[in-house]
Order: C-alpha cells, then sequence, then structure tokens
C-alpha cells in the first residue's frame, strides 16, 4: 500500500471518531442552550476556555515526547508522570485560590465556585498523557477513538440528566468532570501501563528540554484560534460570549470533520515525497482538494444560519446568526493558508514555520482587542478582512523555500471559490423570497440546504464542468482502492 493510501486510511478513521465525538458535543450544547439562561451558558463556557490554557501549559509536548522516543521505557513514563500530575495540581492549586478570587471579583460569586469546581480536570488530563502517548506508540489509534465517542456518549447523557433535574449550569461542569475522569480510565485500561513510584530529575530535565519549545507554540496558537471569543468574554460579558460561541460551533465543527482531517491525511506525504516531486503543485492540488470540500460547506452555512441558529439554539441566539455568516468568510483566506505552516514544517523550515504562526498570533490578538470595542460584527469583517490582506505575507515567506506558481494556483481554485460565492447569494436571496410562504423553519430550512446543493452542483458543472470532473477524480483517488507505487 502506498504511502498516501496507508496516511489516508489512518486519516479517515481519525476524522470518523473526532466527527462522532464533535456530533455528540454538539447536540449536548444545542441542548444546553436551549434550558440555559444566555449568562449561565457563556460564564462557563468562558471558565473552560481557561482550563483548556491550564491543560495546555501542564500536558504540551509531553504526548509528543512519549511517541518520539526510541523505546519505550516504564522507569521514564512513570518519572514523566509523576512529573506532569505534580506540575498539575500546582496550576489546579493556582486556578483555586488565585483564578478563582478573581473571577469572583471580575464577574460572580458563581464564577468563583465554577473555576474551583472545574480546576480538578486539569489534574486528570495530566494523568491521561502518559497512557495516551503509548496508546499512540502502539497504534491504538481506533481503540482511543472508540473510547474517546464512549466518554462523550456517556457524559452527554450525564449533562442531559443533570440538567433534566434542575442542576442547570453545573451539569456542564458535572459533565465536563466525568468526562475527563472515564478518558483516563479508558486509557489507563487500554494502554497496559502500571506507573511505578519512580521519580529522576535527568528525565524531568530532558522532557523540559523537548516541551519548553512546544509549550511556546501551543499557547500562542491557543491564543490565535480564541482570540475573539477571549476578548468577546472579557469586554462584553458572559451573554456576548454566549452568542459568539454558538456563532463558532458548527464552523468549528465543519473544520474538525474537514480541514483538521484532511490535514492529518494528506499533508504528512509532503515530508516523504519522492525525489523529484513538485511540491509547490502537490500543495496546489491539496488546496483544490480542500476547497471543493469545504468553500460549499461553509457558504452553505453562512447562507442558512438564520433559521439554523434558531431551530438548534433557540430563539434567544437569533443574534448569534450575523455572527455565524461573517464568520464563514474566513474560509476564503484560510483554505489558502491553512497547510502553509505544516508544508515548510515538513521541509524542515521550523524557523520560517514559526514565523508565519507569529503572524497568525499577533494579528488575531491585535485585531481581536482592537476592535471588540466597537462590537463583535466590526471585529469579525475585520478579522476576515485582515486574513485576506496577510496572504501575500504568508506566501512571501513560504516562496523562499517552495515555489509555488500562482497562475496554477488560482486556475485551479478559482472555480471552487465563484461557484460557493454563486451559491451564497443565490440561497441568500431565496431565503428572503421563500420565508414569506414556508412558514415552518425546519421546513424552510431543509428547502435552503437542497437548493444550495443543488446551485453549487449546477454552477460546477455548467460553468466548470471539466475542473469539476478533474477535482473529483482527484478526491476518488484519495480515497480510492487504487494501488500506487
Amino acid at each position: 500500500m502506498s504511502l498516501k493510501k496507508q496516511a489516508a486510511k489512518g486519516g479517515l478513521w481519525i476524522s470518523i471518531t473526532r466527527t462522532g465525538v464533535n456530533v455528540v458535543d454538539f447536540i449536548v450544547f444545542a441542548y444546553l442552550a436551549r434550558i440555559l439562561t444566555l449568562e449561565d451558558f457563556g460564564l462557563v463556557a468562558f471558565c473552560l476556555l481557561f482550563i483548556e490554557f491550564a491543560n495546555i501549559a501542564v500536558n504540551a509536548g509531553v504526548n509528543q515526547n512519549i511517541v518520539q522516543r526510541k523505546t519505550w521505557d516504564e522507569g521514564y513514563a512513570s518519572s514523566t508522570l509523576i512529573y506532569v500530575v505534580g506540575l498539575a495540581l500546582g496550576v489546579a492549586l493556582f486556578l483555586v485560590f488565585i483564578g478563582a478570587p478573581i473571577a469572583q471579583y471580575s464577574y460572580s460569586t458563581t464564577a468563583a465556585y465554577v473555576v474551583m469546581s472545574l480546576a480538578p480536570i486539569t489534574v486528570l488530563m495530566s494523568l491521561q498523557v502518559v497512557f495516551n502517548g503509548k496508546l499512540v506508540r502502539d497504534f491504538k489509534n481506533k481503540q482511543m477513538g472508540i473510547a474517546k465517542f464512549i466518554a462523550s456518549v456517556v457524559s452527554g447523557v450525564i449533562i442531559i440528566v443533570a440538567a433534566e433535574s434542575g442542576l442547570g449550569l453545573w451539569s456542564l461542569v458535572i459533565g465536563r468532570l466525568v468526562n475527563a475522569l472515564l478518558e483516563l480510565i479508558f486509557y489507563f485500561y487500554l494502554a497496559q501501563f502500571r506507573p511505578k513510584l519512580h521519580y529522576n530529575k535527568a528525565d524531568t530535565a530532558e522532557l523540559v528540554h523537548f516541551c519548553l519549545p512546544l509549550l511556546g507554540s501551543a499557547i500562542l496558537n491557543m491564543a490565535h484560534q480564541r482570540a475573539a471569543s477571549l476578548f468577546t468574554g472579557l469586554v462584553l460579558g458572559p451573554a456576548s460570549f454566549a452568542l459568539l460561541n454558538a456563532a463558532k460551533k458548527g464552523e468549528q465543527m465543519i473544520s474538525q470533520a474537514t480541514l483538521t482531517s484532511i490535514n492529518s491525511m494528506v499533508v504528512p506525504s509532503f515530508a516523504r515525497a519522492k525525489e523529484g516531486v513538485n511540491i509547490g503543485d502537490l500543495y496546489i492540488k491539496l488546496v483544490a482538494m480542500t476547497a471543493t470540500l469545504v468553500l460549499p460547506v461553509f457558504m452553505g452555512l453562512a447562507a442558512i444560519a438564520d433559521p439554523f441558529v434558531t431551530i438548534v439554539f433557540g430563539d434567544k441566539f437569533s443574534g448569534s446568526a450575523i455572527y455565524m455568516s461573517i464568520s464563514a468568510f474566513t474560509i476564503f483566506a484560510g483554505v489558502l493558508g491553512w497547510f502553509l505552516s505544516t508544508l515548510l514544517i515538513s521541509q524542515a523550515k521550523t524557523k520560517d514555520a514559526f514565523k508565519l504562526n507569529l503572524i497568525n498570533i499577533i494579528s488575531s490578538v491585535l485585531v481581536a482587542g482592537g476592535t471588540i470595542w466597537f462590537g463583535i460584527n466590526i471585529m469579525l469583517i475585520s478579522i476576515v478582512i485582515v486574513n485576506i490582506a496577510l496572504l501575500p505575507v504568508r506566501f512571501r515567506i513560504v516562496t523562499k523555500h517552495i515555489p509555488i506558481n500562482f497562475k496554477k494556483l488560482i486556475i485551479a481554485i478559482y472555480p471552487q471559490y465563484v461557484c460557493s460565492l454563486g451559491m451564497f447569494f443565490f440561497v441568500t436571496f431565496s431565503k428572503g423570497f421563500l420565508s414569506q410562504f414556508i412558514l415552518n423553519e425546519v421546513l424552510l430550512l431543509l428547502t435552503l440546504v437542497l437548493l444550495g446543493l443543488a446551485s453549487y452542483l449546477f454552477l460546477s458543472f455548467t460553468l466548470f464542468f471539466t475542473k469539476t470532473i478533474h477535482n473529483l477524480k482527484d478526491l476518488k483517488g484519495l480515497f480510492g482502492s487504487r494501488k500506487t507505487n
């Protein structure tokens, strides 16, 4: 089996399990959005954002360190586990004694209790990390995926039952704790590793040396991804954070199922491409396939945001629809820039890959922090514009090492861009017309989805028949059973 097919099959399983987890998470999210107040819903979600930062501070790079070592050493693994858990305990205590009082001062007493209640998740996640690394070493991705899915389903049921019992925002806190605990139990069982009471300072020195650079990158990437949400919560409060969080939820689920999965399936082949293969052309082909899959989905989501938000999250989240529509337009720059950093890393150009990440992070933080004062709409529009404006800078960094034929790139992707935009305007126009006759929102949503699919296919096969057939063949070749060397 070729390397491309191995990468595709392995990544496909990751994609399936990740999609399953995301679907469960989305269902629970939508349910809680309907029964909790905007303030309660936003408050817990905002506190969880800081727990994510805490988990990164503790666990960044540990999994990779366990995986990359040439041999499995139970003494080293035990020493690593003790160090990481000790660090997690320190972070958890910081959250309880420093973070909680800040939350009380900034928001409310309830916020303080939520932060304290969520702090143990950091310890539970730190306990998982070595077992997770062992499972990845042993190529047990399938078992890990199933375990994660089961934990998500069980914790989701607990959240719903607790919410129905009147526990309100605490149902989400309980569910998150249960999810972390179940994953730990499953990983412990599957990894077949039993830690010993062993600690070696030399092991810690190796771990810190390996993880410290990755820690900085992980925190910066997290800041890049969450900048808009973070500043919204800090400046405008939990209710506005809840509205933006709901708007981002659909986009995040689609990204996980498409962009992230494509990244894991295809991009590793850059590093192992045969000598003489044009990496720039390989990148163009990847972008074209990605645009074929992703652009119509994002633009479709932007067009149907109004009925989608109210049906899924309830009327009180109707304000999220405009945020969802605006945010979806980041995909136009996202498709072109998503793989650039990984492309550089695959060619061992890590310094310039870091420059790319730094540009992304600084622009996100500066734009979000500088424009949130004028409202969420202005912030999101500014983010879309800046992402597009910075594309030439990003490509200039990449093309110092990897030639990319821009004329060929434009020819490869402009049909998808034209058809996606055409579909967006057609569905948006149709929505205003059909809403006068179709009063049932669910029926209206289904009609718009079908119209979007039909219009995209019509435009693709009518205006760009040859290109569309070519892109479909490329996609079939990626997942097909045809053997190649």
